[in-house]
Order: structure tokens, then sequence, then C-alpha cells
């Protein structure tokens, strides 16, 4: 069997762990062609994972590369332009999260997918997970009943360098797009688009969201308390409270827990380990590998429109606490 022939455009950590976490396939792959900013560190990643071909430009890098899909690991606000150079030459995207900075990109781009056939997917990796699929089949199977609020929260004490892209506004900084966007995932995910968005956030000198709190309301009553920070940790567990019971996925919930509790209250307590080999990224490597095969250009498990409607949250949010990316407003 020929291996799948992967294009990776920025070879910085999180394309480390998803090269890593390629070897967790079953059928072969293989990183072919790497895109990067710098020569010394596309180097180094390319001598890492043995790839042949090495790019310091996306137009050559899409020409030249020997390539099956790619994969985008840029910061958020180079996602649109490159995601979008991949489509119009008909190559499969898979592309970090957030997959824009804002929702008039994130529909630009789901009409390129569906004008040129072509698959595009949002890599919100944590969709796919082992965890997160046992809770969903728990709320799906009515082990807590009707959810009535959820409470989650990502934060990360960031190191205070002025180099780093966390604070920086010209690649998509603040605590929301990339830590937030977990916890607002997940409530998404389990009771939909919220009806009422209410957030606050404390601003950097740079104008960025070092921190933010976040309260979604549904008009069946259901309520959603989320935060994200880049000035402290947190070790709290999400909380899926329900009319029967609750489901805690324990510390770090958003990445390979170490279990979940099933906590009905006329029944106790039961805990479902989590484990898997590697970090994570190849289960949703394998939902786009199924869905190319299939001659998709979506997941169900994580389509287009929910890729939107995220982004169309975090626009509303980022607009309350007053965030900009001026360049791309």
């Amino acid at each position: 069997m020929k291996p799948t022939k992967w294009g990776i455009i920025g070879p910085g950590k999180i394309a480390q762990v998803f090269a890593h976490d390629l070897k967790q396939l079953n059928s072969p792959q293989k990183v072919q062609a790497v895109l990067g900013h710098t020569k010394k560190t596309t180097e180094c990643f390319a001598t890492e994972f043995d790839v042949p071909q090495v790019f310091m430009e996306l137009d050559e890098f899409l020409d030249k590369a020997d390539i099956d899909i790619v994969y985008v690991a840029t910061p958020h606000t180079l996602h649109y332009e490159q995601v979008l150079a991949c489509l119009q030459r008909k190559i499969p995207v898979l592309c970090e999260k957030p997959m824009t900075i804002n929702a008039d990109q994130c529909s630009a781009l789901i009409a390129a997918s569906q004008t040129y056939r072509t698959f595009l997917m949002e890599g919100m990796w944590i969709r796919f997970l082992p965890s997160i699929r046992q809770v969903m089949e728990l709320v799906k199977n009515g082990r807590i009943g009707k959810i009535t609020s959820i409470k989650a929260a990502m934060c990360y004490k960031a190191p205070q360098d002025s180099d780093s892209r966390y604070f920086d506004p010209s690649l998509g900084g603040g605590s929301l797009l990339d830590l937030g966007i977990y916890p607002i995932f997940l409530s998404m995910l389990l009771l939909g688009k919220p009806d009422t968005v209410k957030a606050v956030g404390t601003l950097s000198g740079e104008g960025v969201d070092e921190d933010c709190s976040i309260l979604f309301h549904y008009k069946e009553g259901q309520r959603a308390i989320l935060e994200s920070s880049l000035t402290s940790d947190t070790e709290q567990p999400a909380e899926i409270t329900g009319e029967k019971g609750m489901i805690r996925i324990f510390n770090p919930w958003f990445e390979r827990p170490a279990g979940i509790e099933l906590h009905l209250y006329d029944e106790g307590r039961v805990v479902y380990p989590c484990n898997w080999p590697g970090h994570g990224l190849q289960f949703e490597t394998q939902e786009v590998l199924d869905c190319i095969e299939n001659k998709k250009i979506e997941s169900e498990w994580h389509p287009h429109q929910f890729s939107l409607n995220l982004i169309t949250v975090l626009d509303e949010i980022r607009s309350q606490v007053r965030v900009t990316y001026e360049l791309y407003e």
C-alpha cells in the first residue's frame, strides 16, 4: 500500500506532535514536504521526520511538492491565505483551529471547498478523542438526563515573552482563540449555538485578551460558564450537569484526561479510565483519511457549519471584550 503523502505548513510544536502521531495510524503515512518561515527550524523539522522536500515559499510548495493532503499548523492569521491557496489547487486540507481569524474568512473558505469540491476540516482534534466520544455516548444514552449546565476552563500561564505569539495581535494572540476555543467548543458540541452570550476580559498592553470569562444562556434555561487565561494555570475538570447526575472529565479534560467520572444522584459514581497511545491527533487524522477515501468534502463529525458557528460566537466574544485584529477586520 502506498503511503499517504502529507505536506505540512508551519513546522512548530503542534506540527511535531502531529508528525509523531501519524505513526499511530494503521495505514502508511509519510510527511513528504514541509513549508516553513525560517530555514533553520524548517530544516531541523525535515531532518527529525525524514522529510525529503523543504520549501520556504507557499507557491513553490504548492506547485512542486509531491503531496496528497496538507496540514496547516501556522498562527491563526495565516490560515486563510494558505488554506485558500491549497483549495484552489484542489489539495485537501486539515487546518488547525481556529480555521480562520473571523467568520467572513471562514465563510469564504467553506465556499472555496464547495466550489472546488475539495475536502476541508478544522483541526478541532479533541472532537475525535475517545474521551469526548465517551462523554457524547453517555449524554446520548440519557445517563444524566437533560443537560442543565456546563463548566469548563482552559488556562495556561504563558511566559511574558515579547516575541510570543500569545501576546501578538498580528498573529491572532490572546487567550480566547488559543485556549478559550476549547471550553466554548465543548459547550457548543453539547448544547449548540447559545442564544445569549455575555463576556468580559482583561486586555494586555498590546490589546489582546489575557483573560476571558464567558456566560452562555439557552432558551430552555441551560447555561455554560467558561473561562480562558494566559495569566494563570488551572487543574479544574470540565463538569456537565444534568437532571439525573453529572459527568466530570478530569484534568486535563482537553487532552488525555485521568478519567471520566459519571455521578448519578440515585446510583453513585463510576470512573471510566482514559488511555491511548500518542498525543491523540491520530484520531482526527483518521477521520480526514476516511472522508477523503469516501470522496467527502467535509466531516459529519465536525462539519463546516459547526466551524462557522464556532468562529461566529468567538467573534461576538471578541467584540464584547473589545479585542480587534485591525488587519483582518
